[in-house]
């Protein structure tokens, strides 16, 4: 089962251009199964989210991209921000208390500065000061693949999930519709409602995927997915 568990809305996301009905739409025309609605420290409304998920006849879940002190985690089974989620040790006691589940999205952000490059010192020194951090070792899993990300970027991910053992997984983080569909992460089970998936993530029954010659670019604002000829 594919589904892509970062993404977000015009509707409640400052920073994007795409409506969560045309996310639906495009994500089921791309052949994906499911999204999940992560805006920025903002829930949904249960209602809301299935009219959505009818009308363009596809799985679409709600989850929220927290904010905090060592990097973005998208969380899935709060219902409220409480004040002190900022911190990701009290953000965790939170989702353990709800019986949720806790990612880490794009893992290179707040660790690997702009412009530096593998093979140097600063590169180095950034890996080293990210697998010391708090962050990853409590999140249930994290993004090896950003669909915003550079090949630099989520390269950097991958040293740093594979030195701490962190479970992988990949999403688009797609801020724009053209964004949507090209990566997602694959469950190995069916789910059909946000407690269905939380067992999934917990459980570690996931892995991550992208569409054949689909090529990590940076697309920032842009969201333009760039695909290998052939």
């Amino acid at each position: 089962m594919l589904i892509d568990l970062h993404c977000h809305t015009i509707e409640r996301s400052d920073d994007s251009t795409a409506s969560a009905l045309d996310l639906a739409r495009k994500a089921q025309e791309m052949g994906l199964d499911g999204i999940c609605l992560t805006d920025h420290d903002t829930f949904w409304p249960a209602d809301e989210v299935k009219r959505i998920s009818d009308e363009a006849e596809i799985l679409v879940l709600a989850g929220v991209e927290i904010n905090t002190d060592g990097g973005h985690a998208l969380v899935f089974g709060l219902e409220e921000y409480i004040f002190g989620m900022h911190r990701p040790t009290f953000l965790r006691e939170q989702v353990d208390r709800a019986n949720g589940a806790m990612l880490m999205a794009h893992p290179y952000r707040r660790s690997l500065p702009w412009g530096v490059d593998p093979g140097t010192k600063s590169y180095d020194e950034a890996l080293k000061r990210a697998i010391k951090g708090e962050f990853i070792r409590v999140v249930d899993g994290a993004e090896v693949i950003n669909g915003r990300a550079t090949e630099i970027q989520n390269e950097f991910a991958r040293l740093l999930l594979d030195a701490v053992g962190t479970p992988k997984l990949s999403n688009s983080d797609t801020h724009t519709v053209e964004g949507i569909g090209y990566v997602a992460t694959e469950l190995e089970r069916e789910v059909y409602d946000v407690p269905g998936l939380i067992v999934e993530l917990q459980t570690g029954r996931f892995r991550p995927w992208s569409a054949p010659g689909w090529i990590a670019s940076g697309m920032n604002s842009t969201n333009t997915p760039t695909i290998k000829p052939g």
